[in-house]
């Protein structure tokens, strides 16, 4: 089975509905930071003394901890139970990860992150365009779905710019896709991406609302910022020039998605196959600053490439790539290096950021798109030697990508 997830904007029709979901949104918050604050407490003093019991983080342990606290504490007995328990399986797979030493301990939430409560399968039931909620009722959805025969097995609300959404994930059949046997090579680049098809597809321009967000980021800086402690009132202003910045973050990314998912429509409608190459974005995003006996080189202008890198937006359009037409990844050694038509590698090949001229035939071409015609190559080769519809993109690179 495969799930997708559909974003609705979400209407509570009464103020009474929409104090209820800011109500649950809030108390997410809460239960959340109340069982870390105890669980890192326990914690640090098991690690300081074997003595001391070690704190169980399941979500088993939490959810019936949650119970008693539940039953102590008024407010909570009148929201819905399932839904402000359910943000503790989230804390319990933080655990595990940190556990496993994939990633630190989990962080506080604070009041102007962007909470949301989960809904999960028995808490909701959808009629139509409208959404039952468990205690809070009848609300109403707006939005398409294409995923009419789906099964819908959670709900998310969240809150920002004082609108409420709803990202419902469904559980489908496995979709169809093209059999044509057509397969396309992508070179992911800073700023757009180039085809084997020798097309080169350019993110949209968003200089102006980037250079919009910027100011509104300098406004916040300039103003009081508020402190949010009971009984003290933070800046008017500050808040102002907050949702302004936020309203602008927001539109880049919706832009930036819409052109993820347009263009990952294009090349699954005429290609059996893509493939692309197996990045380690994380890698190659992370700091040059160094330390303070060891400071890098070139601090400013690789921060820059690494947020030309981020703005990109590779791993969002994998994904959106995924699940719409069968991916191939392959390792990109020597992909940029390699004459595509006579196979020589060398550095010298590469006379600019786009132009390459191989040394040792002559063959010129735009460098991108070289790069894309070798990708395609490793993917061809790949799917010949074992390739068929249904195996794992991760098998085929392992087993086939170039050494």
């Amino acid at each position: 089975m495969n799930y997708r997830n559909i974003r609705y904007r979400l209407y509570p029709k009464t103020r009474t509905k929409a104090d209820q979901l800011s109500q649950c949104l809030g108390a997410t918050r809460f239960v959340w930071n109340h069982f870390l604050a105890k669980n890192r407490e326990m914690m640090q003093a098991y690690r300081s003394d074997d003595s001391h019991p070690r704190p169980s983080t399941s979500f088993f342990s939490l959810g019936k901890e949650f119970i008693e606290l539940r039953k102590q504490t008024d407010w909570l007995q009148k929201l819905p139970c399932a839904p402000i328990r359910y943000v503790l399986k989230y804390q319990a797979d933080a655990w595990r990860e940190c556990f496993k030493g994939n990633k630190g301990f989990p962080k506080f939430k604070s009041y102007g992150d962007v909470d949301s409560v989960t809904f999960p399968t028995g808490t909701f039931r959808l009629t139509g365009e409208g959404l039952h909620l468990q205690k809070i009722g009848q609300v109403v959805l707006s939005g398409n779905n294409p995923y009419l025969d789906g099964q819908a097995k959670a709900v998310v609300i969240k809150k920002q710019q004082h609108k409420f959404y709803a990202v419902v994930c469904y559980e489908i059949d496995e979709p169809e896709r093209h059999c044509n046997g057509e397969v396309i090579g992508i070179d992911l680049n800073v700023g757009q991406f180039a085809t084997s098809d020798g097309e080169i597809k350019c993110i949209p321009d968003l200089q102006k609302l980037e250079s919009r967000r910027r100011r509104y980021q300098r406004q916040m800086s300039r103003r009081k910022k508020p402190y949010h402690k009971k009984g003290v009132k933070g800046s008017k202003r500050y808040y102002r020039a907050k949702e302004l910045c936020e309203k602008t973050s927001r539109k880049i990314t919706n832009i930036r998605s819409n052109w993820h998912h347009q263009e990952s429509r294009t090349i699954a409608d005429q290609n059996q196959y893509a493939v692309v190459e197996k990045l380690n974005t994380k890698g190659m995003t992370q700091s040059a600053k160094g330390q303070m006996d060891n400071p890098g080189k070139n601090v400013k202008a690789k921060s820059g490439l690494n947020r030309e890198i981020l703005k990109t937006g590779w791993s969002a359009f994998q994904q959106k790539l995924a699940y719409k037409t069968e991916v191939i990844e392959v390792n990109p050694k020597n992909t940029s290096r390699m004459c595509h038509r006579c196979g020589h590698i060398d550095k010298d090949n590469r006379k600019t950021q786009s132009r390459f001229r191989c040394v040792g035939c002559g063959h010129s071409n735009n460098a991108d798109i070289n790069a894309a015609l070798n990708i395609l190559a490793l993917g061809t080769r790949a799917i010949g030697q074992g390739g068929r519809s249904g195996y794992r993109p991760v098998e085929l690179s392992r087993r086939y990508a170039l050494s």
